[in-house]
């Protein structure tokens, strides 16, 4: 009689270490989404204390806030001109990417600039992507990456955004002035 595993006993092991594979793979992409969703959570921290900061050293708003605060209005980066929100808040068809550009390069010009004497946030962790890039269709980069290896990244042409949890796409944060309570808040797209 030979010893040895019958076809039964093989598919038995294939199955097992399948189901197992399948398990750990389940469990790794969902730990990987996980950290990305802190990470934007760190990264919305950041630039949320940034323009906290920025308005109290300069006591004015950075960008189009300090002119929708002047006009004692409210605004929201991801709202079209109609005031209607998005269906999709990755479309920014109707968007004020220009207003939230100006207001991420102040806010980068005022942490790391000539001017910086007392930088409003330390951007280093931050991700950064092209002025103007469309949301969740190009990938950013670590901003020490950009400004030190990158020969074309400059502060003037940079935005700041934040992995999303599909794959490290890049997309801008919600940023709302609430003309009440003369506050701004940053938040993530939905």
């Amino acid at each position: 009689m030979k010893k040895g595993f019958t076809i039964v006993e093989l598919l038995m092991v294939v199955t097992i270490i399948a189901v197992l594979l399948g398990i750990v793979t389940t469990a790794a992409t969902a730990s990987i989404r996980a950290a990305r969703q802190r990470n934007a959570q760190a990264m919305r921290a950041i630039v949320q204390g940034g323009i906290d900061a920025y308005h109290r050293q300069k006591d004015e708003w950075p960008g189009a806030i300090e002119t929708y605060a002047e006009k004692g209005e409210g605004w929201t980066s991801d709202y079209n001109p109609d005031g209607e929100r998005e269906r999709d808040p990755h479309n920014y068809k109707y968007d004020h990417s220009d207003e939230y550009d100006k207001i991420m390069k102040q806010l980068l010009e005022a942490s790391t600039g000539a001017n910086a004497k007392s930088p409003v946030m330390d951007p280093t962790g931050l991700m950064v992507m092209r002025a103007g890039a469309p949301n969740n269709k190009t990938t950013g980069v670590n901003y020490r990456t950009a400004v030190t290896e990158t020969k074309s990244f400059s502060v003037g042409n940079m935005t700041v955004g934040y992995p999303t949890t599909d794959g490290g796409k890049a997309a801008r944060f919600i940023i709302t002035y609430n003309a009440a309570s003369d506050s701004v808040s940053v938040g993530l797209c939905p």
